[in-house]
């Protein structure tokens, strides 16, 4: 009899877990800067080949505007709207550096393979002087 006390404990507690991590879910996709986190999240994919992901131009500026001009609701769902707002807010900015740090790299390389090529072009155009007129 303990034993079916002791389960049937634990399916409560896991149905209150469930339906703490489903209302959280569902704050997350409602909250106002869902929509940015994600197209946060596909530019990153972009960078690293995920994929054929339109880029989107997502900037700290705009993302400070989009958390300031979203009315707040005074009945929140939950006490701890403020910190996930923060959460969010945060998590998109990291999502953005992220971006940033991924390109860098790739900046680099592109520079240096352009100034590669460049001096071969200036190699190549300056030697178009024929081998048999080096000996005039």
């Amino acid at each position: 009899m303990e034993a079916a006390i002791n389960g049937e404990n634990r399916n409560v507690a896991e149905d209150k877990e469930t339906d703490e991590q489903l209302r959280l879910k569902k704050m997350i996709a409602n909250h106002p800067l869902y929509g940015i986190l994600i197209q946060s999240h596909c530019n990153c994919l972009k960078q690293v080949g995920f994929g054929e992901i339109e880029e989107l131009d997502i900037t700290k500026d705009a993302v400070k505007q989009l958390v300031n001009s979203k009315p707040r609701s005074h009945h929140s769902t939950s006490p701890t709207s403020s910190e996930l707002d923060h959460f969010m807010e945060a998590y998109c900015m990291a999502l953005n550096k992220l971006k940033e740090a991924i390109e860098e790299p790739t900046r680099e390389t592109k520079a240096f393979i352009n100034g590669m090529y460049i001096g071969l072009k200036d190699l190549t155009d300056d030697n178009n002087i024929q081998p048999n007129d080096q000996r005039d």
